[in-house]
C-alpha cells in the first residue's frame, strides 16, 4: 500500500517469498489497491487542499501536486483511458496513488476516476501476477 511499491512489490514478495496461494495474493492485492485508489481520490486529495494552506504543510504538499502534475499529461490527454493505462503499466512513480491524486487535480468525475482506478488496478495486477508466476524479470526481457 505504500505511494511507490503499491501492489508491485506486495504480489511478488507474496507469491515468491512467502509462497502463499497466487490468488489470494492478487484478491487482496487488487482490493486493498483499489481501496487505496478510492481513499485517495475522495479523501486524501481533498485533504490535501485543505492543509496545503497551513504553512507547515505546504511545501510538502505543493512538491507532491507539482509532481503529479508534472506526470500526468498523459492522463490530461486521453482522461479515463489515459487513468487506466496510467494506473495499468507497473512502473516506477506511476500507479494509483499518483492516478487517483491526478484524477483528481484534472477534474476527472468521480465515476469515470473510479472505473479507471479499478481497471487500471485490475490491470497492473494481471501483469505483476504474470510476471511473478513465469519468473522473468525486466533483464531476462531485455536480453531475449
Amino acid at each position: 500500500m505504500f505511494p511507490i511499491t503499491e501492489l508491485r512489490l506486495s504480489i511478488p514478495y507474496f507469491i515468491l517469498i512467502e509462497e502463499i496461494y497466487w490468488e489470494k495474493v492478487f484478491l487482496f492485492s487488487v482490493l486493498g489497491n483499489i481501496f487505496i485508489g478510492i481513499s485517495v481520490r475522495y479523501i486524501i486529495s481533498p485533504l490535501m487542499f485543505f492543509l496545503r494552506k497551513n504553512k507547515y504543510f505546504s511545501k510538502p504538499i505543493d512538491y507532491i501536486i507539482n509532481r503529479t502534475y508534472s506526470s500526468s499529461n498523459k492522463i490530461n490527454k486521453y482522461k479515463s483511458i489515459g487513468l487506466i493505462l496510467f494506473i495499468g503499466i507497473p512502473l516506477p512513480f506511476t500507479g494509483v496513488w499518483t492516478g487517483s491524486l491526478a484524477a483528481y487535480l484534472l477534474s476527472i468525475s468521480r465515476t469515470r476516476s473510479v472505473i479507471g482506478i479499478i481497471l487500471g488496478v485490475l490491470i497492473s495486477g494481471i501483469i505483476v501476477t504474470l510476471i511473478s508466476l513465469t519468473g522473468f524479470t525486466i533483464k531476462d526481457i531485455l536480453v531475449s
